[in-house]
């Protein structure tokens, strides 16, 4: 359980894009194709700036 508290932040950020990706599918396959490039041009800012490998460990 701890382990899952570490990185508890990461694992909403990737649901709730999640479902903001589903919900736009929803509404247009195109504009679900658009959010989809969205997010990963911003996932992949975010970990190259904070690789995975040098996450903190907390507790």
């Amino acid at each position: 359980m701890k382990k899952l508290l570490n990185y508890i932040e990461d694992l909403l950020i990737v649901l709730g894009s999640l479902f903001v990706m589903i919900a736009t599918f929803f509404l247009s396959f195109v504009a679900g194709l658009y959010v989809i490039g969205v997010f990963f041009i911003l996932f992949g800012i975010y970990f190259s700036l904070n690789p995975p490998s040098t996450h903190e460990k907390r507790g």
